[in-house]
């Protein structure tokens, strides 16, 4: 296990009595919020931190530095001891930041790579603070919010976040993680199963693999499958269902990959990935999707029309979801002024980027992913078919080869295909509402399902026992969180 959480609480919290010391921060003065920092305190957050303060005479925000080594087992212990931050953040990305693990190769980013970043960051049991009651739904806020709404958003996001259908989390911007191949070898679909993956690597040459050549049975669970958990899980009853047909579906995809893989040089590595796929014998590779050129780019991999198939899933959903980027914040259900919380939380969704001179201006990070503002989101698809007419128009003679070749290379000996269209940005449109997954692991539930698999997968215990013995070991690990 790498982290026994509500067990370490346990015996904090026993440890706080035991030397009868009070450990806690002292209850808030009226009229201040705190703010829970899970990442080191940056001179940004300061700044709208006392931009806020500045505005609001009445209720100021205070911020509480939990990014020390230690930090996190503490605010576990103050949220079980009732002492709730009113705003907290619930993804730490570890001292190197959110950007350590996304795996990019020119301007595209690839599979594999460790999703979650660095080994020191995490996620807060979202999930299962939720299902306590611990956070506010922000569903109402939105839609009552004067310059919001549901029709000012990007609902398929937020959707992907929800808790039996409350919302309690709030980002600014997404990307996509999905799996990609050719759409005449994969079909032109969101969402596939089992059958059908295995029906089109039957028709594939011979010599050919799923994936890459040297994607291992651990860095799929981990890095795309490990999310899905989620979906046998029955938290409130303390119940799983790892002996349904959707879950031995994702056990036979884990089978068709290797164990171990040889890595060589990773320039190696690339070159022989992009290698099989020009020669047709690798079906799928692993995308990341942000900005509608990537749409563009996911065609120039295989030199024709690429669809957006994900992992397989037992009822053919989507096996594509959303991996948030920046700071993910949450109100408390006890927060002590929950519309001044909201105040500070909205500007996250609030309109931000707008058009100027055929440029976008206010981008920062908001435009560097998939902003869940619909008027930041129209601003980028605006912007890239633009940025698109004026390469036809500076290289009137030959555009594609000098300006793509000059500006947007993409891997070993692979160019854009095409300038982006119309039909290219609806195409990114229809992904964005096709995909229904969030990327939030836990790790012990991660842990506890790897564990026990790997005794068959290694040939020492059949199917049916393990997952008797996986349904045992996560029934008993949720009723111990309950």
């Amino acid at each position: 296990m790498k982290r026994y959480v509500w067990l370490l609480v346990l015996l904090a919290v026993l440890t706080l009595t035991a030397c009868g010391e009070n450990q806690l921060p002292p209850e808030p003065e009226e009229g201040v919020l705190i703010y829970a920092a899970l990442n080191p305190v940056t001179n940004t957050l300061e700044k709208f931190v006392a931009r806020f303060n500045e505005n609001h005479e009445d209720v100021q925000i205070e911020i509480h530095d939990y990014s020390d080594e230690g930090g996190r087992e503490r605010l576990q212990t103050e949220l079980v001891l009732g002492q709730v931050p009113d705003i907290m953040e619930l993804r730490c990305y570890g001292k190197t930041g959110e950007e350590l693990g996304d795996g990019l190769v020119g301007s595209v980013q690839f599979l594999p790579g460790s999703y979650a970043g660095s080994t020191d960051g995490y996620f807060m049991p979202y999930r299962q603070l939720a299902q306590k009651g611990y956070l506010e739904d922000l569903w109402p806020y939105i839609e009552n919010d004067p310059e919001l709404g549901r029709e000012a958003v990007l609902e398929a996001p937020l959707k992907a976040a929800e808790v039996n259908g409350g919302l309690y989390m709030l980002f600014e911007r997404t990307e996509i993680f999905t799996l990609i191949g050719r759409e005449s070898v994969v079909g032109a679909q969101y969402g596939w199963t089992l059958d059908d993956m295995m029906g089109a690597y039957a028709d594939m040459p011979e010599g050919s693999t799923i994936m890459r050549y040297n994607m291992t049975k651990g860095e799929v669970f981990f890095n795309l499958l490990c999310n899905s958990l989620e979906r046998f899980i029955d938290r409130e009853a303390g119940e799983c269902s790892f002996d349904s047909e959707e879950f031995r579906a994702l056990v036979a995809f884990l089978e068709t990959l290797p164990d171990e893989a040889d890595y060589a040089d990773m320039l190696e590595v690339e070159a022989e990935v992009m290698r099989r796929i020009k020669n047709g014998t690798q079906m799928l590779e692993g995308m990341s999707i942000f900005w509608p050129r990537c749409i563009s780019y996911s065609d120039s991999i295989f030199q024709e029309r690429a669809a957006f198939v994900g992992y397989p899933m037992a009822d053919g959903s989507s096996g594509s979801f959303f991996y948030l980027k920046g700071t993910v914040l949450a109100m408390s259900s006890t927060c002590h002024n929950k519309e001044a919380a909201w105040e500070y939380i909205r500007k996250m969704i609030t309109p931000y980027l707008r058009k100027s001179k055929g440029s976008i201006v206010g981008s920062g990070r908001r435009g560097s992913n998939i902003p869940v503002n619909l008027n930041d989101y129209e601003a980028i698809c605006w912007y890239e078919l633009y940025n698109m007419a004026e390469a036809l128009r500076l290289y009137p003679k030959d555009p594609l080869k000098r300006f793509l070749l000059r500006h947007f290379q993409y891997g070993p000996e692979i160019y854009l295909m095409d300038f982006l269209t119309e039909e290219d940005i609806q195409r990114h449109r229809d992904l964005i509402d096709h995909t229904t997954q969030l990327f939030w692991p836990e790790d012990e539930l991660s842990d506890i399902v790897w564990d026990t698999l790997g005794p068959y997968f290694a040939g020492d215990k059949p199917l049916d026992d393990t997952i008797a013995l996986l349904q045992n070991r996560v029934g008993l690990y949720l009723n111990e969180q309950k």
